[in-house]
């Protein structure tokens, strides 16, 4: 199944009626026993994929671009899903700009953790997401 990876598919999981994913085939993982697809990254056994087919160009969807309007989070559900979909974040303190289009790598009750490793309060930041659409 190497010869997907790279590759726009359409993968067909679990029991019908099948759970359909579209993507690129990311990675495939003998040792893990596991395939990776999609730009959100989606680990998914061996075990529960039933088959996979190339994505015909037209069914091919456009490639997925940051939404033009941000909002800010203020709820745990808002961080978790910032850290699950690795969507592009904006951090404010007051007026003064601290990081544009970084990752949230993890949260605390009171503390964001940033790719860079930049550990900041939730209390004294603004943090403004923007998800991906497509």
């Amino acid at each position: 199944m190497k010869h997907w990876v790279g590759r726009p598919v359409i993968m067909y999981c679990g029991e019908a009626p099948y759970t359909i994913m579209k993507g690129v085939l990311r990675k495939w993982d003998p040792q893990a026993s596991l395939a990776v697809i999609g730009h959100q990254e989606i680990a998914v056994p061996f075990r529960d994929i039933v088959y996979i087919k190339a994505l015909a160009p037209k069914e091919r969807a456009l490639p997925p671009v940051l939404h033009s309007v941000g909002y800010v989070m203020r709820e745990r559900q808002q961080f978790d899903n910032a850290v699950y979909f690795k969507s592009a974040v904006t951090v404010w303190k007051g007026d003064q700009l601290v990081a544009f289009n970084t990752v949230i790598v993890s949260h605390t009750k009171g503390a964001v953790t940033l790719q860079d490793g930049q550990n900041l309060m939730k209390g004294t930041h603004i943090f403004v997401v923007r998800s991906l659409r497509g």
